[in-house]
């Protein structure tokens, strides 16, 4: 039996029966040019709920109302910013140039597309637009795809969530140089997260959070029954967590055809059908030629094999990674005959289950070795690897993974942008272990303090440097944290996630509320608010999710907090977003902003301490006016 990457066969519906579309990119195109010729600057347009299409957009006064006017106005190097509200979505034929590009942003933390754009079953589609941004939108419960760009080229989404959308989260067909990245795409309900479909070179997707899609967390497919040449060339798939992927069929990350990418840093977990699969079923060609390094990649107990190539998909290179299945029989590599030529294997820990026939039968670590194969990896569990299987995959000081990589080709940061390598050598997946200088009882330049005593009173000692006490003491680190402020107009997005043990003893929202401390290291305090429990909270019907709303923001600005139990993924896993106007915001220290919600007792935080500008991730940027944190 093979064990395919599936998802493959998917419609993509972009056909080549919708080739004219191409001629009219390029008449857009060559107007672009024209209007540039005859003079035309760039301008700045704003889109308000309550504004007006007869206005001129050119400030917040004056602002339209409708996205749909905007993309009938916009020209090459227009930049159309969008304030918080609901809106229709909008479709686009207009392209930018490399030095002009059209800008679609949103302004604060909640621009929600609540409607499809007048033209096709998406909130936002692009035809034939080219050198697009589409930046910070809310796109929820569309009919298709979340956001949609076909038949044109250089178009990056960034920062937009995209969820519980009828088939994708992103959708692409015919375009070269796509980038997304920071987006969270989640609860597609027929298929993929991301799916970038039909020939298409250069593709980056990076730094997303996808999760909870019925089919693929990340599909590649170069779709040659439709056109061209069938391949997705020189992919750059990095930084990407995906998890709870694929109880549909597919995998965290399918590669249809994927031709010279490089997949790496990607953590993986949770996926309930295939890890990564490099296979063809309607491209022009197996996927060849790929580099795997430095990913993570854990299987549930009801998946497939972590990596799956078959089809004549030859050439790849396994290097660097961690890899682990929590099935019964499948396990971690399986390799058709078909795909072996120029297929390399080494320096990974692994479990002793292999195949060589596509699955059809397993083998066992050493007999995979007689294959030739991975020759100094090694076998090793999660509990010897990781610090806390399941949630935090993070390496132990003592796993086996540490100092095992090679640097050849291996990134030069990890998954949290931290520096690799940190100790003797390269470690395996996609963190590294960084190496702590404190702690041994002797205050050490540049070291503040080795405990609490040696700080000023109410300051702690944290990574040896004396810190304004912290709000949460629990020592419980949130994961993929995003803080985002703004003084004028006041504006604050918070969300995160974390896993905080069992049994809860205070997490309740509407009967205890939740409070939310927002400093700097100096102790300034930016926001300290409690929300309390009540009548403004919901709770969904299974009682894993709980909505504050208050529109009037009577509580410091606060109009929306959602608390979602998580635990059917991981045990403990909670997250949250706040969003708000609170204000005026005296914003923190850029250098030092630190964020903490509480949910339950003392215990039941989460805190996050981020980096300054240039630092490491989680760190921030902005000044006296915004800042943002990821």
């Amino acid at each position: 039996m093979r064990h395919r990457g599936q998802g493959g066969t998917d419609p993509c519906e972009v056909r080549m029966a919708a080739r004219a579309p191409r001629v009219l990119a390029v008449c857009v195109a060559l107007a672009g040019c024209l209007a540039l010729a005859s003079g035309a600057h760039a301008a700045d347009y704003w889109v308000k709920n309550g504004g007006s299409d007869a206005a001129n957009g050119l400030s917040q006064a004056t602002a339209w109302a409708t996205l749909v006017h905007a993309a009938d106005r916009v020209a090459a190097g227009d930049t159309v910013r969008v304030l918080d509200g609901s809106y229709r979505g909008f479709y686009l034929e207009t392209s930018g140039t490399s030095s002009a590009p059209i800008t679609f942003r949103a302004e604060g933390a909640n621009a929600r597309i609540t409607q499809d754009n007048p033209v096709t079953p998406d909130g936002i589609n692009l035809e034939g637009a080219s050198w697009v941004v589409i930046d910070g939108f809310e796109v929820n419960d569309r009919t298709r795809a979340g956001i949609r760009a076909v038949l044109g080229s250089h178009v990056t989404v960034r920062n937009c969530r995209l969820g519980y959308n009828g088939r994708w989260g992103i959708l692409t067909g015919f375009v070269d140089d796509f980038t997304a990245e920071d987006n969270e795409a989640h609860h597609s309900v027929i298929e993929h997260g991301i799916y970038v479909s039909n020939s298409a070179d250069r593709p980056i997707v990076r730094n997303n959070v996808v999760y909870s899609n019925r089919g693929n967390g990340l599909h590649f497919n170069g779709d040659a029954s439709l056109g061209g040449d069938g391949l997705i060339e020189n992919a750059l798939v990095e930084g990407n967590v995906i998890f709870d992927n694929g109880t549909g069929g597919g995998s965290g990350i399918n590669m249809d055809a994927g031709v010279n990418g490089v997949i790496r840093n990607n953590l993986l977990y949770g996926n309930h059908a295939s890890g990564i699969s490099l296979y063809r079923i309607d491209g022009g060609a197996g996927a060849t030629n790929n580099l795997v390094i430095n990913n993570t990649i854990v299987q549930a107990s009801d998946g497939r094999w972590a990596i799956n190539i078959s089809d004549g998909s030859t050439g790849n290179t396994l290097r660097n990674n961690v890899l682990w299945s929590a099935h019964p029989f499948r396990g971690v590599i399986t390799i058709d005959a078909a795909s072996r030529a120029g297929f390399t294997s080494d320096r990974n820990s692994v479990m002793s289950r292999f195949s060589i026939d596509g699955g059809g039968s397993v083998i066992s670590f050493a007999a995979w070795q007689a294959q030739g194969y991975d020759a100094n990896s090694f076998v090793a569990t999660p509990e010897q690897n990781f610090v806390a299987p399941g949630s935090d995959f993070h390496l132990l000081p003592t796993s086996p993974a540490v100092d095992a990589g090679t640097s050849v080709n291996a990134p030069a940061t990890d998954l949290d942008g931290e520096p690799r390598p940190a100790g003797g050598g390269v470690d395996l997946g996609a963190y590294e272990l960084q190496l702590v200088s404190c702690g041994n009882g002797t205050i050490e330049p540049p070291e503040e303090c080795e405990q609490d005593a040696d700080c000023g009173s109410g300051a702690t000692c944290v990574a040896c440097a004396c810190r304004a006490a912290l709000a949460c003491t629990s020592g419980i680190g949130a994961t993929k944290p995003v803080l985002v402020l703004r003084s004028d107009p006041a504006a604050v997005t918070f969300a995160g996630q974390a896993v905080i043990p069992k049994p809860w003893t205070g997490i309740d929202p509407p009967a205890n509320g939740v409070r939310v401390v927002i400093d700097d290291a100096s102790g300034a305090t930016a926001l300290d608010v409690t929300i309390p429990g009540g009548a403004a909270w919901t709770t969904n019907t299974a009682g894993t999710r709980w909505v504050y709303r208050d529109p009037a923001g009577l509580v410091a600005g606060i109009r929306r907090v959602m608390v979602t139990d998580k635990s059917v993924t991981t045990s403990g896993l909670v997250a949250w977003r706040v969003t708000g106007r609170a204000g005026p915001l005296a914003l923190p220290d850029v250098a030092s902003v630190r964020s903490a919600i509480l949910l339950g007792d003392a215990s039941e935080c989460a805190l996050t301490q981020f980096n300054g500008p240039g630092g490491s991730k989680p760190s921030c940027s902005g000044g006296t006016s915004r800042v943002k944190c990821r």
